[in-house]
């Protein structure tokens, strides 16, 4: 008898694309729950007829694979929305984007709904109410908000992709947002680095120090005792699966490499910046391991890719140009390259790296790699980020 499947496999088995969005607490920048969209191969609304896929009874299941909360936000087909209600005890907290159709009557309380500003009039009422920041001036959604939360519970908002857009949901008390504004750094060229931050620099640069001795490398690490005992911690952890525990971190340089050592120190150390986001370390970690799979499709070095990949976060981390913090770091011409032009390899993985996280359709259509290649990586990548996530959670 043929062995069954993973729950999580069988999401890879899904035809079409899935991407997936954080919803922050707008007052706290904490994760609230995750938007889901399933979408068709070119990342386009699918028919609402659409034939139910066998791992829609399962789905309550396999979503805590890529979903870092028991929420969640999904768009997906009316056919799909009529079997997912007909489901029991999925054990989470669903909101079914319903676009502009009535909301169905359930007695589930697992289940509720999600209208869009730019569809509701007068008798359309949900919990939530989806605002796309790219339809509305300003004006109009600051006349609007009033009447919308007489009908919503909790507006939500969509596309927020710039510092005065999430500006403007704070000040006028939005309840989540939705966007890319917090992967961008905060432009303000005066600033100067805070001393957390340059401490977490110079060890960046000594971390990217090429035809470094291994006893060298160890000592750069041992000298933050914190840095020392994450790496040795998560070394030894069920992730990596080493065969035999590690004991010390000249031990980890040998057994593990020393391109394996540095990138996961530099990951450690950009994990313990306490004042962004920290949906922002599972950015980075996504992309590092999105671009680490990519490598072999371009015939490159894993390492280098995932080193690509983490450090396309450091603008957004460090509120600075990527290409003015590359330039003080020792690093490869490859790597800058690919980091600042998207050059090269490991800059095109990076390229459609990008696309796929911001939902950039039309733009990877020029990847020479499948989008159904792109979308179980993607999936595997979200799923290795949680994974992560948990061993570094204190």
């Amino acid at each position: 008898m043929a062995e069954q499947p993973a729950p999580f496999e069988l999401l890879k088995t899904f035809s079409g694309l899935i991407h997936r969005q954080p919803l922050f607490m707008t007052s706290q920048l904490d994760v609230d729950s995750y938007h889901l969209s399933f979408l068709d191969i070119h990342g386009q609304k699918l028919n609402d007829d659409v034939e139910v896929p066998d791992f829609m009874a399962q789905l309550p299941t396999i979503l805590p694979a890529i979903n870092h909360r028991q929420k969640a936000l999904l768009t997906i087909p009316e056919s799909w929305q009529d079997a997912l209600l007909k489901l029991h005890d999925i054990g989470m907290e669903l909101t079914l984007d319903i676009d502009n159709v009535d909301a169905p009557k359930v007695n589930n309380k697992a289940f509720s709904f999600a209208r869009h500003a730019n569809e509701v009039n007068g008798h359309g009422q949900s919990k939530t109410l989806l605002i796309d920041l790219q339809q509305f001036k300003p004006q109009e959604l600051s006349s609007q908000l009033t009447q919308w939360r007489q009908s919503h519970q909790i507006l939500c908002a969509t596309n927020v992709n710039a510092a005065e857009q999430y500006q403007f949901c704070k000040t006028h008390d939005l309840d989540l947002l939705q966007g890319i504004f917090y992967t961008l750094p905060e432009a303000n060229d005066n600033a100067k680095l805070a001393p957390s931050t340059q401490t977490l620099m110079e060890l960046l640069v000594k971390l990217q120090e090429p035809n470094v001795e291994p006893e060298d490398l160890a000592d750069t690490i041992n000298q933050d005792v914190t840095l020392s005992y994450k790496l040795l911690r998560l070394i030894n952890s069920a992730f990596f699966g080493l065969p035999r525990e590690v004991s010390n971190t000249k031990e980890a340089v040998v057994m593990l490499g020393q391109n394996k050592v540095k990138t996961w120190a530099s990951l450690l150390c950009l994990s313990g910046m306490d004042d962004k986001p920290n949906e922002l370390r599972s950015v980075a970690m996504t992309r590092a391991r999105m671009c680490e799979l990519l490598a072999k499709y371009y015939q490159g070095q894993s390492d280098n890719f995932f080193a690509v990949g983490l450090f396309s976060t450091l603008d957004a981390l460090i509120d600075k140009p990527l290409a003015d913090i590359i330039e003080k770091l020792p690093l490869s011409p490859e790597l800058k390259i690919a980091l600042t032009e998207h050059q090269g390899p490991a800059g095109f993985a990076l390229k459609d790296t990008l696309h796929y996280e911001r939902a950039q359709w039309t733009e990877l259509e020029n990847s020479p790699i499948p989008h159904e290649v792109l979308a179980r990586i993607y999936l595997d990548s979200i799923n290795w980020a949680k994974e992560l996530n948990l061993q570094l959670q204190d």
